[in-house]
């Protein structure tokens, strides 16, 4: 990871954080938009909740940055964030090729509730406007998708290969409750992964020029789903091995 400034570590949940944390991070000390200083070997870190769902998390965002944005000056933050680890928990639409319990990576957050609704399907690109033109900085139109960092790029070592599978991931509002619904979804978008906050993040950092990290552990399929299907407790102690695999803990 550069030391260009502090690592963001970000999650919906207390109980999402405080799993992916240091033992000496408890839930109870954590709190939204209450960023929480913690060294991680050697590395200055603000661990954070965000709130569920994608507009807490660009709130969270946005209150986090601006927390940091000026640093040095008298009387603000004494950080300043360098790269963004947004962790928790994720639905996968298919078990067998992404297990529960297994660690994600994402390379792609997808928000497939924002352009043009015609009534069966929302499409992005025929609508007028992306949310961020080339004429606002981006290097491109940003509509729908977005690109993630390298777990390299927060890492203090090299994670052993297989450790964090690659994984598209959508970003929803209102979870997939059907089978319907889950296989549209997935089938549109080519997504395996189902997640609520992601793409605000990611958006949130791209805005900032702030590379973004998401790494997810499956805890259940996507949309109606039997018992041996879901594993929300193992899926939160899954959150545990992700910053040792990143040489963090």
């Amino acid at each position: 990871m550069p030391d260009g400034g502090a690592l963001l570590v970000c999650a919906a949940t207390a109980a999402e954080l405080a799993h992916a944390a240091p033992r000496r991070v408890v839930e109870d000390a954590l709190r939204e938009l209450t960023p929480v200083p913690v060294r991680l070997k050697g590395r200055e870190a603000l661990f954070c909740v965000t709130g569920v769902g994608p507009v807490n998390a660009a709130l969270a965002m946005g209150f986090c940055f601006g927390l940091t944005s000026g640093a040095g000056k008298a009387g603000t933050a004494p950080w300043r964030i360098g790269a963004v680890l947004n962790v928790g928990l994720a639905g996968a639409f298919d078990l067998e090729g992404t297990p529960l319990r297994a660690l994600c990576a994402v390379v792609e957050e997808i928000w497939p509730e924002y352009g043009l609704n015609d009534g069966s399907s929302v499409t992005a690109r025929a609508f007028s406007y992306p949310l961020w033109g080339r004429a606002d900085g981006a290097p491109e139109d940003v509509y729908d998708r977005l690109g993630l960092a390298d777990a390299a790029v927060v890492a203090r070592r090299e994670p052993a290969p297989g450790t964090f599978l690659p994984r598209r991931s959508l970003t929803v509002a209102g979870v997939s409750a059907s089978f319907a619904r889950a296989r549209e979804m997935a089938n549109r978008h080519r997504a395996e992964l189902e997640n609520m906050e992601g793409f605000a993040v990611a958006y949130a950092c791209a805005r900032a020029g702030v590379p973004c990290v998401e790494i997810r552990a499956v805890s259940n399929k996507v949309g109606p789903r039997a018992a041996d299907e879901k594993d929300f407790p193992g899926a939160l102690a899954a959150l545990g091995r992700i910053l040792p695999a990143l040489g963090l803990a």
